[in-house]
């Protein structure tokens, strides 16, 4: 598993960057944005809001 600051290993993958549909997405791999900070996420994202009061009552 990567953590912050480990190193991407080589990699190819369409990114989403746009609303619009004609230029919603753009290729990155592991040369481009070199010597820069990004972050990959991959997968689905559950971004359900859990308040203290559900987390006592379980």
């Amino acid at each position: 598993m990567l953590t912050v600051s480990n190193r991407l290993p080589e990699h190819s993958l369409v990114a989403w960057v746009s609303l619009d549909a004609t230029n919603a997405s753009t290729t990155i791999n592991h040369a481009s944005h070199e010597g820069k900070w990004r972050g990959v996420s991959v997968g689905s994202i559950d971004v359900t809001v859990v308040g203290p009061t559900e987390i006592a009552e379980s």
